[in-house]
Formats: structure tokens, C-alpha cells, sequence
């Protein structure tokens, strides 16, 4: 009945398991006038019934003027939750900590004014779709040292970017969705169809293969080889030496300047691959990877290409790199530089041997990359947050989120 509590604290009730006790209201002209403190035990007159309780039937009781709600800590699952949460219009803050969930609730989606969402410690996590595009804040802390379930993050193609606070270790190692930022997946599990479609053939050697990565916030491990989406950009790292056969044009060094030849179907993507060696004398040690620079000197546009893995092991790996374009980026004609960013006497930075690229036609195919162009933060999209300078963009997903990895840093 409280017509302007703002914040409402529930944590550790046990909502699901409690029994709402209500008393018959007419009984009440029974009771003392006197009596301030009901106790229904007192009086055999009043009529006391017992009712299961969880959130279906808590949310139609909830202020309408709520801004702040913790449900934390209360074993809440996903069938514990209402269908709608839209009467809550004034709710910003909520705080869903501790409950054992699978994924987001539906009744989050349908709050209008939130902006601030945690789900730490939710250790049966494994997505969060498409939660309301008015989120400006995302809290995922957990239990790093469990098995790490989180798959899947999906948002609103429109939300702006926001504050995500992570341990990345809650995520499944050898596959994972961060939609429209990055996407993660074991090469033995590309469709072939996407593979044709970047015009990577061949490569079913990598199947068998394994590579130790290091990756921001999360540290090392050694995994199958895998495919990353980020930017509109499709990349795999693999040990080797030799660049595929289909890499047609080639130079030594970690440089390369061309004009994209004349076709008369469209120019659908450009394959750039190198090979980098390590600076150290055995490969148990790991080396950075530097940027890559993208740059259309006729159309005086400039992409640099920070990728989602920060270090690789190994004495020498390939990196192989497909970047899918739109229509005004790069055209036949249009003359290129792709450059291995190196930084002399940096004793971690990789060396860059070698380096080429290939071109990628449209031959009227059936489009196998849809789904991958659907999405809003890539290359001929909206960039807008990585623009650091006039036709300059920095591809680093970092610029789009806030990432911590452990709870102290989240609140100094």
C-alpha cells in the first residue's frame, strides 16, 4: 500500500518457499480497538489460510513507484518469475544475485526505464537476451572457479553501448555469442557454406589442431582452434609457417600496398593473412599480437584492428583474417595498404615474416553470411563509438565496454 517507497531490499527471503498467511478482513471488527499488533493465533474467529507465494503473485503487490528492487539470494528460478514487469515504470536498478536462472527472465525485457542490471553468482547462467535497450550498466560477477556456462549475450541492436561488468571466466571457453561485439567458435563447427563464402578453402587440417591463446582479463589456455567474429571481421590463429595456397598476392615483411583489381561482380571481402613469428627462443613463452592497419588511401578511410586476443604461444602462428565490406568502403579500383603494426626493440611484440591477401567476389550465390552482416557494430554499419579522428576507427571491443575481472576493481 506504500505509494512512494523507491527502494525495496528482498534479499535472502526465500520467496519461493515462504507461505503468505491472510486473514480474512471482515474478522477484523472482531479484534480490539486497541490492538495495533495483529496476531491472527489469538483470535480462533479469524480466518488464517495458507497460499504458495513467489514472484507471479508478489508482482502484482509491488509499488508502481519502485526504483531500486533486489531479489537477490532468494532461489528464484526462471518459472518463479511473472510474465510482465511493465507496472514497475519507474524501475532503474534491479538486482537478481544468487538465484539459480538460466537465462534472462521475460518480465525483465518488459521494464521501461531500467538501466542498471546484475546477475552475479547466477552459477546456472548461460544467456542473457535481449534485455531493454534502455540498459546502461550490466553486472556478471561469479564464481570463476566453477564450471563456466555463460554462451550467449544478445542485445538490442539499437542499445547504446554500456558499462558491462565481467569475469570473462564465466564464459564457456571454446564457444561463445557476445552479439553484435563478438562471437566465438570452434573452426570444426563453421558451416561449410561460410566457409566458401570467405573464400577459405582447405583448412580442414585445423580441425585436429590445438592453440594456446591468451585472452584480456581472462589469461591463458590452450583450446581447438577457433573462429572469431568481431567488426565485421572474420579471423583464426593456428600454428604454422606457410600462408594457404589461395593467398595470391604476397610480400616479405609486415606490409602490403595494392589496388583492388577490376571485376565485373562485386567486391564482397578482402582475405589478409600473415605470419608471425615469436621474439623468444621457445614457445612456451607467449607474444603479443599488434594491431592490424586498414587503410583505403583513395576513399581516406583508416580501420584499426585490435583483436579480441591479446596473446598467442607457439614459435610461429598464421593469422588468417577475412574483412567483409558493404558497398562504400572498398571498390575495385581503390588503392590499399594493410600494415602489421611492429614496434622496434619491443621485446614481446610478434614479428611479422610475411604477409598477403586474396579477394572475395559476389558470383550470385546465396548469401551464407546474413546473419553475420544483421549485425550493427561492424565495418559499413554504425561505428560511431570506435571514430577517434575523421575516417578513422579504432576496432577494439573495448571501447564499447567496461570489463573488470575481479569484484574489487568494480568498486574502488
Amino acid at each position: 500500500m506504500l505509494k512512494r517507497v523507491e527502494t525495496l531490499l528482498l534479499d535472502g527471503c526465500y520467496l519461493k518457499q515462504s507461505r503468505i498467511k491472510i486473514r480474512d478482513m471482515d474478522s477484523s471488527k472482531m479484534l480490539p480497538d486497541n490492538n495495533t499488533d495483529i496476531n491472527t493465533k489469538s483470535y480462533s474467529t479469524a480466518v488464517v489460510e495458507s497460499i504458495p507465494s513467489d514472484l507471479k503473485f508478489l508482482a502484482n503487490s509491488l509499488p508502481r513507484s519502485l526504483v531500486v528492487l533486489s531479489l537477490a539470494n532468494n532461489n528464484l528460478s526462471i518459472e518463479s518469475f511473472p510474465m510482465d514487469f511493465s507496472c514497475l515504470v519507474m524501475l532503474k536498478e534491479l538486482c537478481l544475485d544468487g538465484n539459480p536462472i538460466v537465462s534472462l527472465p521475460n518480465c525483465v525485457r518488459s521494464l521501461p526505464r531500467l538501466e542498471n542490471l546484475s546477475m552475479s553468482y547466477c552459477n546456472m547462467l548461460t544467456s542473457v537476451e535481449r534485455p531493454p535497450h534502455t540498459l546502461k550498466r550490466l553486472k556478471l560477477f561469479g564464481d570463476s572457479d566453477g564450471n563456466p556456462l555463460l554462451h550467449k549475450l544478445l542485445f538490442d541492436p539499437q542499445m547504446s553501448p554500456l558499462i558491462f561488468l565481467v569475469e570473462w571466466q564465466l564464459f564457456a571457453p571454446s564457444s561463445f555469442e557476445f552479439e553484435g561485439l563478438i562471437k566465438v567458435q570452434p573452426m570444426e563447427g563453421v558451416e561449410k557454406k561460410v566457409l566458401r563464402s570467405l573464400g577459405w578453402t582447405n583448412l580442414d587440417f585445423l580441425n585436429e589442431r590445438r592453440v594456446r591463446t591468451n585472452v584480456r582479463f581472462r589469461g591463458s589456455e590452450e583450446s581447438e582452434i577457433q573462429m572469431y567474429y568481431e567488426f565485421g571481421i572474420f579471423s583464426t590463429i593456428y600454428g604454422g609457417i606457410e600462408m594457404p595456397n589461395w593467398i595470391t598476392d604476397r610480400i616479405k615483411g609486415p606490409s602490403i600496398s595494392f589496388t583492388v583489381p577490376s571485376s565485373p561482380n562485386n567486391l564482397t571481402g578482402l582475405n589478409f593473412c600473415c605470419v608471425l613469428a615469436s621474439p623468444f627462443q621457445h614457445d612456451r613463452l607467449e607474444f603479443d599480437l599488434k594491431p592490424i592497419i586498414f587503410r583505403n588511401i583513395t576513399k581516406n578511410l583508416t580501420w584499426v584492428y585490435i583483436h579480441y586476443i591479446e596473446k598467442v604461444g607457439g614459435n610461429c602462428v598464421i593469422l588468417l583474417s577475412h574483412w567483409m565490406f558493404g558497398k562504400n568502403e572498398v571498390e575495385c579500383g581503390d588503392h590499399i595498404t594493410v600494415t602489421v603494426v611492429e614496434k622496434p626493440n619491443d621485446y614481446f611484440s610478434a614479428v611479422c615474416k610475411e604477409c598477403g591477401v586474396s579477394f572475395v567476389f559476389d558470383y550470385g550465390e546465396a548469401d551464407a553470411l546474413d546473419y553475420y552482416k544483421s549485425w550493427n557494430h561492424i565495418i559499413g554499419g554504425d561505428l560511431t563509438a570506435t571514430r577517434f579522428q575523421s575516417g578513422e576507427y579504432l576496432l577494439q571491443n573495448m571501447r564499447f565496454i567496461t570489463a573488470v575481472q575481479a569484484k574489487f576493481k568494480a568498486f574502488r
